[in-house]
């Protein structure tokens, strides 16, 4: 029995893991993670209540909603967010669905969304199937309501996608339409709070709401650091911090870490989505480096704060790319070597999409507490001969 309690857990732990890196679920687009939603189903809704989410199963369509709070989600940052033109095609794209009944293609999908969007009363700017660029867009969008089981391929020749977005010949591929799936994809009530402007009781709300826009946080992003929140919140996550920690521990399997200047969640690694809900890095590639070096460099010289962070002038980032130009030129790759302004920047969008970053209007740093944990990168003997190193990989 006790056997069997564990084999129980770590199925409901690891379903709660994939549904947050897959909030969509078909039996088409994720067979494994569908079964164990489905299975433990009662527990996985008492857990996303907690979080303030809901978790939705319409016949075999599973649907997690992240409600917003005061018109906030907690997501990771990213510096490269999928293109406004990408999601808003992908919103049209699936608009083009619903006027067809189970089956359409690619072709059919763009004549459609044309006939949307050249209408008077478009609040979107009209697309041109006759311009590559918006028809590379397009085959974007429609990929992305594929990986999310709205759309399932029905022709798998990526010879005639190709044809289609180089010379728009041939139908492109032809898809089922997954129309449970298309009524899920969106959620009305979701939107409106998302989009909600703020009103004079939101203070009340965020009040109201703390303990699961901190337990958002601690799962949904690399870490729960008291210096990025509040006076308010932050006192509360740190009073808290036992019970948040325990409260994610077994939602998700993972060990949390509770330290001075907050909380970090990792994720337990035999679960099957983990890789999925984890940022790979660092990786073994130049830009990888490059940042660790520059985060190194400047915990030694920056401002130190009680909660942990390093802060920086941006003239002195300014030094540090210089420094580490010039100190490690013999082990940078031609791309930095032949462009040393190409090292701040570089050094810039992966320490901010890794949590460890923030940048100013005026360019000043500072870095999370959590940077602390990457000391002294050093490079390896086949650090410019390693095909995993070079520009073209990053």
């Amino acid at each position: 029995m006790k056997a069997l309690t564990v084999n129980k857990r770590f199925e409901e732990q690891s379903a709660f893991v994939g549904l947050l890196t897959k909030p969509l679920v078909t039996t088409t687009n994720d067979g494994k993670l569908h079964r164990l939603v489905i299975r433990h189903q009662r527990q996985l809704t008492e857990w996303f209540r907690r979080l303030g989410y809901r978790l939705i199963i319409a016949g075999q369509i599973i649907r997690l909603h992240r409600t917003p709070h005061a018109g906030t989600i907690a997501a990771p940052y990213t510096s490269q967010p999928p293109r406004r033109r990408e999601l808003v095609l992908t919103l049209l794209a699936a608009a083009a669905c619903e006027e067809r009944d189970s089956a359409t293609t690619l072709q059919a999908i763009s004549d459609q969304v044309r006939v949307i969007t050249s209408l008077k009363t478009s609040p979107v700017t009209a697309y041109d199937p006759e311009q590559g660029p918006e028809r590379s867009m397009l085959l974007l969008a429609v990929r992305r309501l594929e990986s999310q089981g709205v759309l399932v391929r029905r022709t798998r020749d990526e010879e005639m996608l190709r044809a289609w977005e180089a010379a728009r010949t041939g139908i492109g591929a032809g898809y089922d339409i997954d129309r449970a799936a298309l009524l899920q994809f969106l959620d009305p009530h979701t939107v409106a709070l998302a989009l909600s402007a703020p009103t004079g009781g939101e203070q009340d709300l965020l009040a109201a709401t703390r303990w699961s826009r901190m337990l958002r946080v601690l799962i949904e992003t690399p870490a729960l650091l008291y210096a990025d929140l509040n006076e308010d919140d932050a006192s509360y996550a740190a009073s808290m911090a036992g019970r948040l920690a325990e409260a994610a521990r077994t939602m998700t399997g993972g060990t949390v870490e509770v330290r001075g200047e907050g909380l970090v969640l990792i994720l337990h690694p035999d679960h099957p989505w983990t890789a999925d809900a984890t940022l790979d890095w660092p990786k073994a590639a130049a830009a990888s480096w490059v940042a660790l070096r520059m985060c190194d460099a400047a915990g030694t010289i920056g401002q130190r704060s009680a909660d942990g962070c390093v802060s920086l002038r941006s003239h002195q980032v300014d030094a540090l790319a210089s420094r580490l130009h010039r100190q490690h030129h013999a082990d940078l790759t031609d791309h930095f070597k032949q462009r040393p302004e190409r090292i701040r920047p570089a050094a810039e969008e992966t320490l901010r999409d890794a949590g460890l970053l923030h940048v100013d209007d005026t360019g000043n740093w500072t870095l999370t507490a959590a940077a602390g944990r990457y000391r002294d990168p050093e490079p390896g003997s086949d650090w410019n001969t390693a095909t995993s190193l070079m520009e073209d990989s990053e």
